[in-house]
């Protein structure tokens, strides 16, 4: 089943969330491409109703494993065994047959980090609380046996991640295919922690300055540079795209990557840190040569991006503000 628009308030009569003849307000709120996601409220109830496409609803044939809806039903389930309960959804229902998950919204007064940022409101102490939540995630999770286990299947995560942001840049770059290559093996091969693998301004809400989280359907155990490498990689582009707040976007990596840090304290942490800048380089190659690029319309600042991506992939530079700076560096001289 295809749960369109129409078909919402008679779905959730079935599954007994709503009693018949209750008016409700049905809003979309993806781009349908992945994912069919609702708003629904009425009778002073809401939920966030959420079904899964088998294939992206693009041209190009591109199958996308359903059961990654059930991987994130898991996800928000181990979260809120650690996490405060007003910064992640709650599971509301599962369906197992059509691959929809329903849960409670975010709050009602809160807005998208992502709109916020396009109006040129870049908060940084959201930054922060992003790197810092982040922190206590992949730490709360390390070496935890019952969650590696649940958390194995990584099918969705190579659809959805490696495939089009590690794999496809290679058909671009095949002089860079062995360098590339060797960041998606270790991101598949080592199991640390809990990986989200889509923290990002468009999955977070924020409510009066408190942070909200959505979105774990690519959670899976790997290795936890692509966490820090995804969130910094859209800040990247932003900065590119935004020339006049460059700096201010550059400065919300520098301050989520130091409260990562300044907290992370599982196993092998600071060889972390030195190989997430590797992941940042291959995640700035997709921004221009993945397989859904970013809206970069200069192409001047697109081949900057490029020469930076490929730069970060061989770097020996550590420290993020060293990182930041070259790339500020390089946009401006050119």
């Amino acid at each position: 089943m295809n749960l369109e628009k129409k078909a919402i308030s008679g779905y959730l009569q079935r599954k007994k969330l709503l009693t018949r003849g209750t008016p409700i307000r049905v809003m979309s709120l993806s781009d349908g491409l992945k994912n069919r996601v609702y708003y629904v409220s009425g009778a002073g109830k809401a939920w966030i109703v959420k079904q899964a496409h088998s294939r992206a609803q693009l041209k190009e044939r591109w199958w996308i494993d359903r059961k990654r809806i059930f991987a994130e039903k898991s996800c928000i389930e181990i979260l809120a065994q650690f996490l405060a309960p007003e910064i992640i959804p709650e599971v509301v229902l599962e369906d197992r047959t059509d691959f929809i998950l329903v849960t409670t919204p975010p709050p009602h007064q809160s807005v998208l980090w992502e709109n916020e940022l396009a109006d040129g409101r870049i908060d940084l102490q959201i930054a922060v609380q992003c790197g810092e939540l982040l922190a206590t995630v992949h730490n709360e999770t390390a070496g935890v046996p019952e969650i590696k286990k649940m958390f194995r299947e990584t099918k969705a995560f190579e659809q959805l991640r490696i495939e089009p942001h590690y794999n496809y840049i290679v058909n671009a770059f095949p002089d860079l295919k062995k360098a590339i290559g060797a960041r998606s093996s270790r991101l598949l091969k080592e199991a640390n922690c809990l990986v989200l693998a889509d923290l990002r301004p468009r999955n977070v809400w924020i409510n009066n300055g408190q942070l909200y989280l959505v979105d774990f359907a690519t959670a899976h155990y790997g290795y936890p540079t692509f966490d820090l490498a995804f969130y910094s990689a859209d800040m990247v582009v932003k900065a590119m795209q935004n020339s006049t707040q460059k700096a201010a976007y550059l400065e919300a990596v520098n301050v989520f990557w130091n409260g990562y840090f300044q907290l992370a304290s599982y196993k092998g942490v600071r060889e972390v840190e030195k190989q997430a800048v590797h992941d940042l380089g291959c995640l700035l190659l997709s921004a221009t040569d993945g397989r859904q690029p970013a809206n970069i319309e200069d192409e001047h600042v697109a081949g900057l991006s490029r020469r930076i991506a490929q730069s970060l992939l061989f770097t020996k530079l550590e420290k993020i503000e060293d990182i930041t700076e070259f790339i500020n560096r390089t946009l401006i001289d050119g």
